[in-house]
């Protein structure tokens, strides 16, 4: 059987020719045609990264409507972050008379509520509840009792925002815009980070962000396809949490599972790439890889809960183009392809080393599961490599570190995406509780 050149050959040199058994030749084949469906499903993102680098992006209209708007943010014991998120809140270009802010104080045991009402105007909610833990539930608490308020007709909504987080000065009036002329139910933002330079987990977890605001969330809003809200950072009107009587979204990802479920109930979600905000990610590897185990756990809850229904939408009838290309963006990422992807290489090494263990011969192994292995990560490794630089170039005056580390971290993009396999490995399998992640504030104002 021959075998097409690979990336290996290409460095190393073309290997012997191996004619393989029939169980070779099977589990070779089962291989292409695996990889082939997966890569197939991922396609349209090149486009679309391509698409996105290109064009510029969308503008929304000025607008002398000037809407009401609360900042809500859940805080667990952030008593060294609570007065730097309040401050950028005040800081900001819009009017004060049309900003509410309102801080659940969330299972806290230190000054987070003393700190917030000290700040003046500052609404505090306080909870205890050691069952129902974690930031959805302290929504649920939260729109449980405001929904319940008599609001002026000028209210829009409110923005849920991290207490990390620290806003560019013309963020609401972008959120403003987009409301004003999408009359627009959910808005995603655009996300950059506070210390990307700090660490590879830093670095990592911020060009992430970057890549889907830059890459995917840019390009969706210009082609008028549904983008989703990422955690942190977005704004949800006020007749569509009454509509939804609350906040009801409960898996470790309960942003994105509040977007699949927006979507599939027929709305669309907006992106303003003009509307600014940071965030605060984690330095070290223990706190990175809980934040994201968390990430992939919730992935996977979600998928049980929305992607057969996300696939049978995009052929349901009396759906526009734009519809079905929205639902099957949701489709793929609601979908754990990476984690099939890994657990596939699993499956053709085993494959691949009992074939060597009937057959004795390590030419055939070599030749194909190493050949396939090396040419996938090192085909991984160039794409993440330039990917990164294409991220570090079309977002440099936004991208907070040193220049030489926006030319020198992304060489070590592999290294964080590789980091990943492990958590899809034992995600679906492992019990992942939320747990709070601390937070430090600025060491300096951000340039």
């Amino acid at each position: 059987m021959k075998f097409n050149m690979s990336l290996f050959e290409l460095i190393f040199g073309q290997q012997q020719y191996v004619e393989a058994s029939l169980f070779g030749q099977i589990i070779v084949h089962m291989n292409t045609i695996v990889l082939s469906i997966l890569g197939a499903f991922y396609t349209y993102q090149l486009f679309l990264n391509i698409f996105s680098i290109f064009i510029k992006n969308k503008k929304f209209k000025d607008t002398d409507q000037l809407h009401e708007y609360i900042f809500v943010t859940s805080a667990r014991n952030e008593e060294t972050v609570i007065a730097q998120l309040i401050t950028t809140i005040r800081a900001l270009d819009y009017p004060q008379d049309k900003i509410k802010i309102h801080v659940i104080a969330d299972n806290c045991t230190d000054r987070t509520k003393e700190i917030a009402e000290s700040m003046g105007g500052v609404e505090v909610f306080e909870r205890f509840n050691k069952v129902k833990v974690g930031k959805s539930y302290a929504l649920e608490h939260y729109f449980d009792i405001v929904l319940n308020r008599e609001y002026s007709d000028n209210f829009a909504g409110f923005i849920v925002v991290d207490t990390d987080n620290i806003l560019d000065k013309n963020y609401l009036t972008e959120i403003n815009k987009t409301y004003v002329e999408k009359n627009a139910n959910l808005v995603a933002s655009y996300r950059a980070s506070t210390n990307m330079g700090d660490s590879i987990w830093t670095f990592g977890t911020g060009y992430s962000f970057l890549r889907e605001c830059t890459l995917m969330h840019k390009g969706r809003e210009k082609l008028g396809i549904s983008s989703y809200v990422s955690g942190t950072g977005f704004f949800v009107s006020y007749a569509k949490m009454k509509k939804e009587n609350g906040w009801h979204a409960h898996t470790m990802i309960e942003d994105i599972e509040f977007s699949t479920a927006h979507l599939y109930g027929g709305d669309r979600t907006y992106y303003n790439h003009d509307a600014i905000f940071y965030d605060e990610q984690p330095i070290r590897f223990k706190d990175s890889w809980k934040q994201r185990l968390r990430w992939v756990k919730g992935l996977f809850q979600v998928s049980r809960l929305y992607t057969w229904k996300i696939f049978k939408s995009i052929f349901a009838r009396k759906k526009t183009l734009r519809e079905r290309a929205s639902f099957y963006e949701s489709f793929i990422f609601t979908t754990p392809f990476p984690a099939f992807t890994i657990y596939w290489f699993i499956i053709y090494g085993i494959l691949s080393f009992i074939n060597l263990a009937f057959t004795h011969d390590f030419t055939f192994l070599l030749n194909t599961y190493v050949f396939t292995l090396f040419d996938f990560t090192f085909g991984f490794f160039v794409f993440s490599v330039f990917m990164s630089y294409i991220i570090s170039f079309t977002n440099w005056k936004r991208i907070k570190m040193h220049w030489f580390k926006k030319l020198f971290f992304p060489w070590f993009a592999l290294v964080f995406m590789v980091s990943y396999a492990p958590m899809f490995i034992i995600a679906p399998f492992k019990k992942v509780e939320w747990k709070p992640i601390k937070h430090y504030g600025l060491k300096k104002p951000l340039d």
